[in-house]
């Protein structure tokens, strides 16, 4: 996987690691690409690779998991200053994935969104922070868990869908239809 950096100068280069491998991907599958040709990508030995990541995918999930981290921790940081309605916290979840789209085209180019999504409902289901937390009870339910799997799961195939649809809806209506989704029975049962 990928080690945790202790430094402030480690944490730089992991990251610059991350992004040299986003920019592989923008123009190559993962899977054409090497750990030593984004090391020289990038100009660095390939034994310092391995200093940060365990492997390629490695460096995939860390891309992946900032990523993810920087958006949760986007909107906790924008939900301290103002408190948002759940409509308005949703579209902002949309326009951050919009803005995503450079990575969002490279998961898409290597089959690699389903990746995407089991790293989000991951972090969701061990931190429970960003979208999920402010949708779920704050309890011990012990159904928590299965709940924010659910539900960052379904947001997250959205997204794709919707970056593969080459997002003909604003972020605001993708809001709307999520809005509608999490607040609406799916299906209605048969009346006996």
């Amino acid at each position: 996987m990928y080690k945790a950096c202790k430094t402030e100068q480690s944490a730089i280069r992991q990251r610059e690691l991350e992004q040299g491998l986003l920019a592989a991907m923008s123009s190559h599958p993962f899977d054409e690409i090497s750990i030593s040709d984004l090391c020289t990508q990038i100009g660095i030995p390939r034994k310092s690779f391995y200093r940060y990541f365990s492997s390629k995918e490695g460096a995939l999930h860390a891309l992946l998991d900032h990523t993810l981290m920087e958006i949760a921790t986007n909107h906790l940081t924008a939900e301290e200053k103002t408190p948002l309605s759940l409509t308005k916290e949703l579209e902002r979840f949309f326009q951050d994935w919009k803005n995503q789209k450079p990575l969002l085209d490279a998961l898409n180019r290597s089959g690699l969104g389903n990746v995407l999504i089991e790293r989000a409902v991951e972090l969701a289901v061990s931190s429970s922070i960003g979208t999920s937390n402010r949708l779920l009870a704050r309890d011990a339910d012990p159904q928590k868990g299965h709940a924010a799997a659910f539900l960052i799961c379904g947001l997250m195939s959205t997204v794709l869908q919707w970056h593969h649809s080459g997002y003909q809806e604003s972020p605001a209506q993708m809001a709307q239809i999520a809005f509608r989704l999490l607040t609406q029975p799916l299906i209605s049962e048969p009346k006996p």
